[in-house]
């Protein structure tokens, strides 16, 4: 993972030298200065702008960032770019002496928590965690949904539940039996399968707060949550942008009645793995992009759309549903081979269950 750190002072830089070198085997990071009485050296990345519009090119890139310094300068600085905690990136703080790591924005979705505290721990630092389900030790429906890989169709339902958990309530979550893969529970959460639904519609203790589902169902819930099951294999010319892939996947999703949200991950074959229009797709959305040799697709078995021209240069006949059905591990594709604007792509979905046994 990518982190851009910034610093404002020599003894900032120097902290920021520290995190880069104990982090360096889990992120990449980018360590910038946005004052040149910093003493310089090969790490150092002076900025030539203001720290308003650096924050704003990093969320527009959905790249974390930490902040050396005060808790001021950074909210000053990312103010203007917030958002909403569906779509903010994770920004933390951590004062120049690195004793106290501060996550200030998307603590859960965005997983700035969890990175606080890997910083605090490779500091030695203490992690200043405020979130109010992790304060109370409660079940935390967004941080739920993140380890399961589950899209938030709608941000307002995730106050609504946990106000009922930190109310000391117990909320229920209606989700097919098939898709549950433990069912060990927090003593605030009651989980109602599918075969009770018809049972319990009079009782109005057991409608529904969270609904977990491929196919939307108004049960009445708070919160819907989808799961990102969907695999995108795509492949394409050379140099195909951001903008004209995005354009395409979007207009193949639409067109099929696919929810481009449910994609969980992207794949291709290995000579793709840094075309920066996919990269940059990947990034955005928080895909995870994976890719295998030409060998590796060409042992698959089925029926393909093959092509001579795509053989010739990429040592495989069929990119994209080979790469989709490979990385799903199921044969069966939701959307065959579709070109246009020398892009190709094709959809696949995988097997898919929750653990309740993970806060």
């Amino acid at each position: 993972m990518r982190m851009d750190i910034i610093s404002f002072t020599q003894n900032g830089y120097e902290t920021s030298k520290r995190i880069k070198e104990l982090l360096q085997v889990n992120y990449e990071c980018n360590l910038f200065c946005a004052s040149e009485k910093v003493t310089a050296d090969d790490d150092i990345i002076f900025i030539n702008e203001s720290v308003y519009e650096w924050s704003e090119k990093r969320f527009k890139e959905k790249i974390p960032v930490v902040f050396i310094g005060a808790m001021g300068i950074a909210v000053r600085a990312i103010a203007p770019s917030i958002k909403s905690k569906l779509e903010d990136i994770p920004v933390i703080v951590i004062d120049e002496k690195a004793e106290y790591v501060i996550p200030v924005l998307s603590g859960h979705v965005g997983g700035a928590n969890d990175i606080a505290g890997k910083i605090a721990e490779a500091l030695n630092a203490r992690a200043v965690i405020t979130t109010a389900t992790d304060v109370n030790k409660r079940f935390s429906v967004d941080v739920f949904a993140v380890k399961n890989n589950l899209h938030i169709v709608n941000k307002d339902g995730i106050a609504k539940v946990s106000s009922k958990i930190l109310n000391g309530q117990t909320i229920n979550i209606f989700i097919k039996k098939e898709n549950i893969k433990k069912f060990v529970v927090s003593e605030y959460v009651n989980v109602i399968t599918d075969r009770e639904w018809k049972n319990i519609n009079a009782d109005l203790s057991q409608k529904a707060d969270v609904l977990i589902t491929e196919e939307y169902e108004d049960l009445g819930q708070s919160l819907t949550l989808i799961p990102r099951n969907l695999v995108l294999g795509i492949g394409c010319k050379k140099g195909k942008s951001f903008d004209e892939i995005e354009a395409f996947v979007r207009e193949v999703f639409e067109r099929e009645g696919l929810d481009l949200n449910r994609i969980g991950l992207i794949a291709s074959v290995d000579i793709k793995k840094e075309e920066d229009g996919i990269v940059k797709f990947s990034e955005k959305y928080k895909i995870p992009f994976v890719t295998f040799t030409s060998e590796e697709l060409s042992e698959l078995e089925g029926d393909f759309e093959e092509s001579d021209f795509v053989m010739e240069n990429v040592g495989v006949g069929n990119v994209c549903e080979r790469s989709a059905v490979k990385a799903s591990e199921n044969d069966v594709l939701l959307v065959g081979k579709t070109k246009g604007n020398g892009i190709t792509m094709a959809v696949s979905k995988k097997n898919w269950s929750v653990d309740f046994n993970e806060r």
